[in-house]
């Protein structure tokens, strides 16, 4: 039986949010003025909740001037001690990519994408349920052909996500592993075929309804048996996921929100 990436995870990587705020426009939900003090507040109480679970969870420094840098899950997708590099679409982004090259050269990480030329905004886009699957989204952000070269980091199956609603930019806005066999995900913002291969690899995967996906649940993070998610978990879906033998916590994402980010967002798994 395949190990879940949530069982084995023993580290994660954050950027606290010090230089956070919402600057710019580069997707449908960004706006509002960020509560600086509430921001790191939301961010303390999330690292908490990782760590609670026995996950050790270190810090890049962030830079001014790179306002979403606290999200980190953009920056690489990671197979062992192989990383494939984020290429950001919106140059508003793109200054950011220097900043984690060099933190995972200084972590002795070995570079993949570094030389290539396609779009790719790493875990925001691609996530393994274990470590055979990898969930491939593209669309808004990241492109298809990427991933012919992110296979160079590791042997595994690579299952490709169409994304079809400019809402759902990301995958992981949709898209939540919760062990190996199920998921969070919110079927409208994927293809008819995306939809019928989700459902055919994932037998016991969990539909969120459209109030809990505008209100992010699917970017929650699984650790262990635990969900953590954006507030707005429907009492359906917690007893969904109480059946296969999971908890939630819910923790408030609402400044990070106002740019389109939430829990899962803010966490790069190493």
């Amino acid at each position: 039986m395949k190990k879940a990436v949530s069982d084995l995870i023993q580290k994660v990587l954050m950027v606290p949010p010090k230089h956070f705020t919402v600057e710019y426009a580069i997707n449908p939900w960004m706006g509002g003025k960020v509560d600086q003090p509430k921001a790191q507040q939301q961010w303390d109480t999330l690292k908490e909740a990782i760590e609670k679970q026995g996950v050790k969870v270190l810090t890049l420094d962030p830079v001014k001037g790179l306002p979403d840098m606290v999200f980190v899950c953009n920056s690489g997708i990671i197979h062992d001690k192989n990383v494939y590099l984020s290429k950001f679409r919106h140059p508003e982004r793109s200054g950011e990519e220097k900043h984690y090259l060099e933190w995972f050269k200084s972590n002795n990480y070995k570079i993949h994408g570094d030389n290539y030329s396609e779009y790719f905004e790493g875990g925001g886009d691609a996530c393994f349920s274990d470590y055979k699957t990898l969930w491939a989204g593209y669309g808004a952000r990241s492109n298809k052909s990427v991933y012919e070269k992110v296979k160079e980091i590791g042997d595994f199956t690579t299952v490709i996500c169409d994304l079809v609603d400019p809402k759902f930019y990301h995958l992981d806005t949709c898209f939540c592993p919760v062990g190996a066999t199920s998921a969070l995900w919110y079927p409208s913002a994927f293809s008819d075929a995306t939809q019928k291969e989700i459902r055919s690899r994932l037998p016991d995967a969990i539909e969120v309804d459209d109030k809990e996906a505008a209100a992010f649940v699917c970017n929650a993070i699984t650790i262990r048996k635990d969900v953590i998610s954006p507030i707005g978990v429907s009492e359906k879906t917690k007893q969904a996921l109480s059946k296969l033998g999971y908890t939630v916590t819910e923790v408030d994402m609402s400044e990070f929100m106002k740019s389109g980010g939430a829990c899962q967002c803010l966490v790069l798994k190493l």
